[in-house]
């Protein structure tokens, strides 16, 4: 660490090593303890940098005001040392192109999931699952359910895209925004969020988006989203069937969701960062 620092930040929930200087710590979420490991050693390894954080750090970022309530409940913090800074969007999450699509995925008869829906339950996929076969079971329209992440269900109508978290050190979010891109409509099931990234991205692509009713997914979708209860299958087959149906609504969430978007700026982010930052090492945080 340079001697002439000012302050320390560490970004990544986890204050891995002690300084003399005032630290800032972000909390991206509180999943370890809010869905602990049932694992005794993993569950301690995943908590333990959270814990060293919120003891140590002079000022603790959240990414919503949703991860600040989690922030004040989980951990005990005080409000007045909490920071709500939300992310930001890359200017290359934007309409265009669909392309290029994996084989088999044809644009604008998808239903898009993004995460891993095996390994992270609190994503909802079966429900939502459940929801698109309900939806669809009847229909002559041949849609799929395509799943951007490390891992898909053998399921009939899923489609998995692939692990495009590799993709990012590659070819950067290329597949990823042609994935939101064709989508008829994103679908994000999630019953906790702390951010949800996918719902931003998809609505800077101009793709509508239908999300959960709970956690940040409300505070980052605004009214450009609809939204559904995370524990009712039938309202999320209702919801889908609208979208997939209503081309009038799919046109009011794209133009809803394009302007939505422009509210979550990284040049806004790092300017509230550097604020915080100046306020640390200032001690007037």
């Amino acid at each position: 660490m340079p001697r002439d620092c000012a302050a320390v930040w560490h970004p990544a929930n986890g204050t891995f090593f002690r300084s003399r200087r005032p630290s800032i710590v972000t909390i991206h979420d509180a999943v370890p303890f809010r869905y602990p490991d049932p694992d005794t050693k993993r569950r301690a390894h995943a908590q333990q940098p959270f814990l060293r954080s919120v003891t140590t750090a002079s000022r603790v970022i959240a990414v919503s005001a949703f991860g600040r309530s989690e922030i004040e409940g989980v951990f005990g913090v005080p409000g007045d040392r909490i920071d709500v800074i939300h992310h930001g969007v890359e200017p290359s999450f934007a309409p265009g192109a669909a392309s290029p699509l994996p084989p088999g995925v044809v644009p604008g008869r998808y239903v898009l999931f993004v995460g891993d829906p095996i390994g992270e339950p609190r994503k909802n996929f079966f429900l939502l699952y459940e929801a698109f076969r309900r939806a669809f079971a009847s229909s002559d329209a041949t849609l799929s359910l395509v799943v951007a992440g490390p891992r898909a269900p053998s399921l009939p109508g899923v489609v998995h895209a692939g692990n495009l978290g590799e993709d990012l050190a590659t070819r950067g979010d290329e597949r990823l925004r042609a994935l939101y891109r064709g989508a008829i409509v994103l679908a994000l099931a999630s019953y906790h969020e702390t951010f949800g990234m996918p719902l931003l991205e998809a609505m800077a692509c101009g793709t509508p988006a239908i999300a959960s009713e709970a956690s940040s997914l409300p505070e980052v979708g605004g009214d450009a989203a609809l939204y559904a209860p995370p524990d009712d299958a039938s309202a999320w087959a209702d919801a889908l069937v609208r979208v997939a149906g209503d081309a009038a609504l799919r046109d009011r969430l794209r133009i809803a969701g394009l302007g939505r978007a422009t509210h979550f700026s990284w040049d806004s982010s790092a300017e509230a960062h550097v604020a915080v930052f100046r306020r640390a090492a200032s001690s007037e945080g």
